[in-house]
């Protein structure tokens, strides 16, 4: 029998342990990184327990959650986050989960589950029962989105294009370098400009925020540059390192950057790189959605591939209750 019961902080500790252990977990999934915007929503994250053997009582899978309005979200401060599940989280263990959870909100009042699956790079070992449950249960698919994903290794090279290669060797021609762990603050400049001139925004993170994170995750938050002969920065990139996934969170260059076609330098250098490192499986460029939420941005998707970049799909399904 499953059993589901609501996260408190008391059980930090007991989260963490599952999340490093799990199938699919990340460490957006941690609750250093998740609580880090606690006061932006009002967390409803679960915890899910089997009880089947007699005085024991296992924890086999989490969902990351925040609800608003009645309904329960896979947590929306999060790129995404579905369930998260236990190496012995077996099949029909998992639609036990979806039942129990459904029962859980109609007591609770929450009315609908919005929910984002964790995309398949990002799991150890496969870990798509909960597409198959939710289905099975009626749920329908709100939304697709098309990330862009370089496969590292493999049977196949990557094949980045001509015109790539002969930007980042114009520029590694000119003295041009590839900074490798640059200080966040270096870049952030680069990117708030960039966003306030071409779409009046600012950065999801504070500089404040994203250093805070980046101690707090070392080994996972990396930032890299392109700097010119004269040493200043021009395109930047900070990446999220994730089991073997390296995927970019914020990107950007200077308008000489853009000139200059710096952001091709660096990412090409940069695909290379956890290439040749031999730890990872993919490298993950992000969504290409255009603002509709339901098209994709052709030409950015385009601008991807050239890098050997192919599709991958993540959705998001809604459940009624």
């Amino acid at each position: 029998m499953i059993q589901v019961e609501r996260y408190t902080a008391v059980r930090t500790e007991e989260w963490d342990a599952f999340v490093k252990g799990a199938r699919n977990g990340t460490f957006l999934f941690l609750r250093a990184y998740m609580d880090y915007h606690s006061d932006r929503f009002l967390d409803h994250s679960l915890m899910f327990f089997n009880t089947r053997e007699e005085g024991k009582r296992t924890l086999v899978a989490l969902l990351p959650a925040n609800e608003c309005d009645g309904v329960l979200y896979s947590h929306q401060g999060l790129t995404y986050g579905g369930l998260i599940l236990g190496l012995k989280a077996h099949h029909d263990m998992v639609g036990e989960a979806f039942a129990v959870l459904t029962e859980y909100m109609r007591e609770a009042g929450l009315r609908e589950l919005v929910y984002k699956q964790v995309p398949a790079i990002y799991s150890v070992v496969p870990s798509q029962d909960d597409a198959y449950w939710l289905w099975r249960m009626g749920a329908q698919t709100v939304k697709r989105n098309v990330m862009t994903v370089v496969s590292l290794h493999g049977r196949e090279k990557i094949n980045t294009s001509q015109r790539k290669r002969n930007y980042s060797n114009r520029l590694e021609r000119m003295g041009w370098q590839v900074l490798v762990d640059a200080p966040l603050a270096d870049f952030w400049p680069v990117l708030e400009d960039n966003l306030m001139t071409a779409h009046g925004a600012k950065p999801v993170h504070t500089l404040q925020e994203i250093e805070r994170l980046k101690r707090a995750f070392v080994e996972n938050i990396l930032c890299c540059t392109a700097v010119d002969a004269d040493g200043v920065t021009q395109a930047g990139v900070v990446l999220y390192l994730q089991a073997d996934v390296v995927k970019t969170q914020y990107i950007s260059a200077s308008a000489e950057g853009k000139r200059c076609h710096a952001l091709d330098f660096l990412l090409h250098k940069l695909v290379a790189h956890f290439a040749a490192d031999g730890c990872y499986r993919y490298f993950d460029f992000g969504t290409s959605m255009l603002p509709d939420g339901d098209s994709t941005d052709a030409g950015l998707v385009a601008q991807k591939e050239e890098f050997g970049g192919r599709t991958v799909v993540c959705d998001i399904m809604k459940l009624k209750v």
